[in-house]
């Protein structure tokens, strides 16, 4: 199918598909809602239907699956189909966009997948805490990190939040010159002499420290996550993976955003 073609008919084929499934579903036996199967209930689903790796039953793709659903028209799936930009009858800009990134994964000669301990994923999770009785929110971003065991964890890369003031004088006062890299940074000895070392992080770090320490102190309770936000990158893009609750077939982890970078 061409670019053009595809583009024109993305929104049908998303519907079709799920369709024509719906239909075999009600052929069989199986009592399960077609909703179960076809919602991506968690982001370990999603990466494995990305990578054209597991069926909507969770097994392993075979050819008879293949022969059925081809892997662009598996990944359309993938897409939040209620995106007001796929069915824009006068701005087809992200259409296109969407099938300029199918047919870079789906490239024969060189098929991209993600890969969650490739330094492609980042989480950034919205987490509700109280402070020094006062509830607030913060933006967690997370990473996953591998070790030297080859195990892997999830870290805490930074903390985004408003609930430190700094005082505009203590900015001033603790820095590190801008010409200090004409001196091999020798007034990074200013450490040892202040009591606010924080001053000399970058403001995001900065954030990141007296969270933690609040936290260690008590002062900050974790209440709950109220969302995540999953971002994944490729050479030249990047998409956005949220979760949809609803009950339409189209639900679940879905990509709702893609855009060129």
């Amino acid at each position: 199918m061409s670019r053009i073609r595809l583009i024109a008919l993305f929104t049908l084929l998303i519907g079709s598909n799920i369709i024509s499934f719906g239909q075999q579903m009600q052929g069989s036996s199986l009592s399960t809602p077609k909703e179960y199967y076809l919602q991506v209930k968690q982001f370990g689903e999603f990466i494995d239907r990305f990578n054209y790796k597991s069926d909507w039953k969770g097994n392993l793709i075979g050819d008879e699956f293949k022969k059925k659903i081809s892997r662009t028209s598996y990944l359309a799936y993938l897409l939040n189909a209620e995106d007001p930009r796929l069915s824009n009858p006068t701005d087809s800009s992200y259409r296109k966009i969407c099938s300029e990134f199918i047919a870079y994964i789906t490239d024969s000669t060189i098929p991209k997948t993600i890969n969650l301990y490739s330094g492609q994923v980042k989480a950034l999770a919205k987490v509700n805490i109280t402070y020094n009785g006062k509830d607030n929110q913060v933006n967690m971003e997370l990473i996953p990190e591998v070790l030297s065991d080859k195990s892997a964890k999830w870290v805490i890369s930074n903390i985004d939040t408003d609930i430190f003031r700094f005082s505009p004088d203590s900015l001033q006062k603790y820095f590190i010159a801008p010409n200090s890299h004409e001196t091999n940074f020798i007034n990074i000895r200013k450490l040892n002499s202040t009591n606010n070392p924080y001053y000399f992080t970058s403001p995001s770090l900065t954030k990141t420290i007296l969270f933690l320490k609040e936290v260690e102190q008590k002062r900050i309770t974790i209440q709950n996550t109220q969302s995540v936000t999953y971002y994944i990158n490729f050479p030249g893009w990047q998409i956005t993976v949220e979760e949809f609750n609803r009950t339409s077939n189209n639900s679940g982890w879905l990509i709702s955003d893609i855009r060129k970078i």
